[in-house]
């Protein structure tokens, strides 16, 4: 599982995405996905002439690094304050692969070889601190 990114889902109803991508790009996102689709469980679900009128939504996926998940959906929900006339729900889901993404691939594997340079360094100090600690011992 890519632990370092999750995919932000907000839906809402028609014309309010535009404040989900705001809030998104204001807490780092670069931007995200509205797909249109309508909501089949909605208690304002109306009818005209025997016809079923359903809510049309909006749905922005958006992919964020972990660490920015939280603020994200923060700044979302106060731009927005999922606002009861937008019906809205934002949820988050894990993403075990990405497939297309060059920028964000090669984000991910600097990050990957950062941690790895990070995680070597750090057993280099404990190695020296161990090895200056057991010199201490024998003197």
């Amino acid at each position: 599982m890519l632990k370092d990114f999750e995919l932000i889902v907000t839906m809402v109803k028609k014309g309010y995405s535009d404040k989900v991508v705001e809030a998104s790009r204001e807490g780092g996102a670069k931007g995200g996905t509205i797909i249109y689709g309508r909501d089949t469980y909605s208690t304002q679900e109306s009818s005209l002439m025997g016809i079923n009128l359903q809510t049309e939504k909006e749905i922005v996926f958006t992919i964020v690094q972990s660490k920015q998940k939280a603020e994200i959906m923060k700044l979302i929900y106060k731009k927005t304050s999922l606002i009861p006339d937008s019906d809205g729900i934002c949820f988050t889901l894990p993403i075990n692969a990405i497939v297309g993404l060059k920028k964000t691939m090669k984000r991910l594997e600097e990050q990957v070889e950062k941690n790895i340079d990070n995680v070597n360094k750090e057993n280099v100090k404990t190695n020296k601190k161990l090895t200056t600690s057991k010199n201490k011992k024998h003197n």
